[in-house]
């Protein structure tokens, strides 16, 4: 399988690059030219390199190269990267778009710029990269499988996240419409949907005092990493859900439920997760 990922560098994107490579797949990685230079890449042009070998990410903790530089705010480049990367690496098999944009802000603070640039990269380039990936499948007469990725806080927003759980509801509809019109074309469009993942970005950083009400609130007793979210996007790529089409997985660890930390009617208290209880 040949598979694109958009916001490869990103702390999901470099642990799904590197579970692609090691189950034997081709990556062709997509970021933004920000994003590329952290990484700090050879490739420091906005080109592509000819097709080379799999396995270029060895670890979740390593920064894959970036095969196509693309600002996915810009109108039109998440279309081109999608063409780009078809026509310099071979046909795409699978699109995993995790890029994505999480302004932590409150609704009175936000502008209309903010607003604009957030749901261009988190819910335009992924339709956009979606329907260019169809474009190219019916053309070619070749199946796909496309993977976005939501959140919990689409359906469950917090405080300062409004902008945000906005852009992942609207994905969430993206998701279920190209699913319809995408499906008889053969290509399935699925979303996965985490909570609270801890990504260990110096560009985000968390507050550890929000850090441990998550874990507190959790059903698995702790918060996910990229390792517990990677299996879904995934399976979600596979022959093995290829009955499954236009549906959002949620991949939360149950905190989608409710906090068990809060008193039952019976009076009882909640229990410690026994470590590993709820691994695998």
């Amino acid at each position: 399988m040949r598979a694109l990922v958009m916001g490869a560098t990103g702390g999901l994107g470099r642990a799904t690059c590197a579970a692609l490579s090691a189950a034997g797949h081709e990556v062709v990685t997509v970021d933004s030219p920000r994003t590329q230079a952290r990484a700090n890449s050879p490739r420091s042009q906005a080109r592509v390199d000819p097709p080379r070998s799999q396995g270029r990410a060895d670890s979740a903790r390593s920064q894959p190269q970036v095969d196509v530089v693309a600002d996915l705010a810009e109108p039109g480049a998440a279309r081109a990267a999608v063409t780009r990367a078809w026509e310099s690496y071979g046909p795409l098999d699978a699109l995993l778009h995790v890029a994505g944009l999480f302004p932590a802000r409150r609704a009175l603070e936000t502008t209309e710029e903010l607003f604009d640039t957030v749901m261009a990269v988190n819910t335009r380039s992924a339709l956009m990269a979606a329907t260019a990936l169809a474009d190219l499948c019916v053309r070619h007469r070749r199946p796909a499988t496309v993977v976005l990725t939501s959140t919990g806080g689409a359906l469950r927003p917090r405080p300062g996240t409004t902008v945000y759980a906005a852009s992942k509801a609207a994905l969430e509809a993206v998701t279920r419409g190209l699913a319809l019109e995408l499906g008889p074309l053969g290509v399935r469009v699925n979303a996965v949907a985490p909570g609270f993942v801890d990504v260990g970005s110096p560009l985000n950083p968390v507050p550890a005092a929000y850090v441990e009400a998550v874990r507190a609130a959790s059903p698995a007793g702790r918060v996910a990493t990229p390792a517990d979210i990677v299996p879904s996007l995934l399976w979600l790529c596979s022959p093995d859900s290829a009955w499954v089409n236009g549906h959002v997985l949620a991949a939360d660890g149950g905190a989608g439920l409710g906090s068990p930390g809060m008193p039952s009617w019976l009076g009882e208290h909640r229990t410690e997760a026994v470590p590993g209880q709820l691994d695998g």
